[in-house]
């Protein structure tokens, strides 16, 4: 085998900014020490957070706009009052032969 073909392989520290956890591999990167954002210690799908996650579908979403609507005009309603209509002193034509 030719020894110019292969990269050369270090010994590098993955250290997590997440968590500060650190992870020993070999790699072809020439530091010793690399960054990662998240490891498998913090990440939520490897601790068991993202099973807890619940989807809606179309038509709960509906549902929930439906009801927050509906809640929406009722508050409306409270916050106005409603005052009588006062009567007018104008006559109301019935039909074309009052007139």
């Amino acid at each position: 085998m030719k020894k110019a073909s292969h990269p050369q392989m270090n010994n590098v520290v993955f250290v997590c900014s997440s968590c500060g956890n650190k992870i020993e591999l070999l790699s072809t990167i020439k530091d010793s020490t690399f960054t990662i954002d998240i490891c498998e210690k913090c990440h939520p799908f490897y601790i068991g957070k993202s099973t807890s996650q619940q989807l809606k579908g179309r038509s709960e979403k509906l549902a929930n706009k439906f009801n927050a609507g509906i809640k929406n005009i009722e508050e409306t309603k409270e916050v106005k009052k409603v005052e009588p209509k006062k009567e007018s002193n104008k006559k109301v034509i019935s039909s074309l032969n009052d007139l």
